[in-house]
């Protein structure tokens, strides 16, 4: 299973609106409820809202979305998928962002990505199917799956990528109602920007699903 994650920004708790606040990744699901929803706003929201000394630059729900709006780096979204198998869940590394998520797609045409570090997490192809080590310092060539690492058949990633957008469309889907209540005038903005910033709606360019050398 792929899930998308945003990294919470920090210990310091959200003053503008309820937050359900999980440890350290925020799942962004399909059907959140609307304190998930403040969760995932908050961790995007929270980098352009706190000062280096982790005190809140805005004072209003408004004033913390318009610097959001307008932050030079709003793009920038920590984060990632989540692996989760039997015996396994590799978490998003380090420097790694939500909004590269469609880097996943090169892995359908053969090639390998980086996916952030602390962990290290590594890939290597295998035929019909992709290794994935929680940690590149982990890797033991013939090792069969198990505590260390995962193996996602070739087949399977393209369903789990859709998986995967339909979980980000989901979570748009419940952010314009929950941005109405909180900033009505600023729910259009919002929403479009977190479809734009995440990459969300585009259209999936799954064509090429096998590199030839895998074929």
């Amino acid at each position: 299973m792929m899930t998308p994650m945003l990294e919470r920004w920090s210990v310091v708790d959200c003053p503008f609106w309820v937050v359900e606040q999980p440890q350290y990744f925020v799942p962004v699901s399909a059907r959140p409820t609307p304190g998930q929803v403040g969760a995932a706003m908050w961790a995007l929201i929270g980098r352009t809202a706190t000062a280096d000394d982790l005190s809140i630059i805005p004072a209003t729900a408004t004033e913390a979305i318009e610097t959001y709006l307008t932050s030079d780096d709003g793009d920038f979204a920590p984060g990632g998928l989540q692996i989760t198998a039997p015996d396994v869940v590799i978490d998003p590394g380090c420097c790694f962002g939500l909004d590269e998520w469609r880097t996943w797609l090169e892995v359908l045409h053969g090639d390998n990505i980086y996916l952030g570090h602390d962990p290290d997490v590594s890939l290597e192809h295998r035929g019909s199917t992709v290794r994935l080590w929680k940690t590149k310092d982990e890797i033991r060539p013939g090792e069969a799956p198990g505590d260390h690492h995962t193996d996602i058949p070739r087949d399977a990633l393209a369903r789990l990528l859709r998986d995967v957008q339909q979980d980000l469309i989901g979570f748009l889907t419940a952010l314009r109602p929950w941005a109405q209540a909180i900033v009505p005038h600023l729910a259009e903005p919002l929403t479009l920007a977190v479809d734009q910033r995440l990459r969300i709606s585009a259209p999936l360019e799954l064509e090429a699903e096998q590199h030839p050398s895998q074929i």
